[in-house]
């Protein structure tokens, strides 16, 4: 299961775009602690490659003000403090990635690249290669944690998630379909004339096999039931106007010229057998995010952390970062 299901997304980026940078302060002062969880140090280099990592992600800094800086570096040092506690709980349950899982995870990462452009995407990030490699060890380290000491003893029975589902029907809503008919023809002025002939009361089915280009044309244009998002946006908003029966003013597509006919309009129904395994995976990531919320402050209160506010400022983040 994703490491980002519990909603730590500063974590994750600061894990796969590492940048390192100088930091603005004597090489005595970069040593110092900003915090310490259990005696593991938090120096003012380690925090500020995350701060500046952070900053990478917010854009335009024109519109940050002072408090959004002091906010954002109270969210980093958080996200490191709990990195700290979770690696600190993984070395308690002796829980480690070997070199042939991570030359594993590294092979499957690099799939679809050669090592030349894999080097490449890493150098445009600004990411060095063995950074990358520490990083991706501690987050598979987090993810065996995680499954072990979190999710292992969650489950969802199929009696919770009918449950869950007919309180939550609207989440589980039915897609709404249209069985349609059309005639496509190569050019305006011949979709405008047939339209004036299916104005004029000709058979919609007749007409399309005697004149639509489209290779449904043999079923008198019979594409059968659509459902919503299926057709480009413009023919989808125009084939669910369109009242059962009734056919369409001609409308443009890069295939040409088309005219619907809705044949007939059907709400959706959803049983529950239909969607049990989202309704089930939707349930199973709640109780896990939930489950994330309840152990890491439960890790939390049982650490020893100190922070040296006075610190979080050190660090200089260069220009154009």
């Amino acid at each position: 299961m994703p490491f980002t299901v519990h909603g730590i997304l500063l974590w994750t980026l600061a894990l796969w775009a590492v940048f390192l940078f100088p930091c603005g302060c004597q090489k005595d002062d970069a040593s110092r602690a900003v915090a310490t969880v259990n005696g593991e140090r938090v120096t003012i280099v380690e925090f500020g490659e995350r701060f500046a990592n952070a900053l990478s992600f917010a854009g335009d800094r024109s519109f940050l003000k002072p408090e959004d800086y002091d906010r954002l570096r109270e969210e980093v040092l958080k996200v490191v403090i709990d990195e700290k506690i979770m690696l600190l709980r993984a070395g308690e349950l002796k829980i480690s990635v070997s070199d042939a899982e991570l030359t594993k995870k590294m092979e499957e990462t690099k799939e679809g690249y050669s090592p030349e452009a894999f080097e490449k995407v890493l150098e445009t990030q600004k990411i060095r290669h063995d950074v990358w490699k520490r990083e991706l060890k501690t987050r598979m380290i987090i993810e065996k944690l995680m499954a072990s000491d979190v999710d292992a003893g969650i489950s969802v029975t199929e009696e919770e998630a009918e449950a869950y589902f007919h309180s939550h029907r609207k989440e589980y809503a039915p897609e709404n379909r249209v069985h349609i008919a059309q005639i496509v023809l190569p050019d305006k002025e011949k979709a405008r004339n047939v339209l004036n002939r299916l104005k004029g009361g000709e058979d919609f089915d007749k007409v399309a096999r005697e004149v639509s280009i489209g290779p449904e044309a043999i079923r008198g244009g019979d594409l059968g039931f659509v459902s919503r998002g299926v057709m480009p946006e413009t023919i989808d908003a125009a084939i669910f106007s369109l009242p059962s029966g009734a056919v369409s003013e001609v409308i443009k597509s890069p295939y040409g010229y088309h005219i619907f006919r809705a044949i007939q309009k059907e709400k959706g129904r959803r049983r529950f057998s239909d969607i049990k395994d989202r309704v089930i995976s939707d349930m199973k990531r709640q109780k896990e995010e939930q489950a994330y919320v309840l152990w890491i402050s439960s890790l939390r209160s049982r650490a020893v952390i100190k922070i040296d506010r006075s610190l979080l400022g050190m660090g200089t983040i260069p220009e154009g970062r």
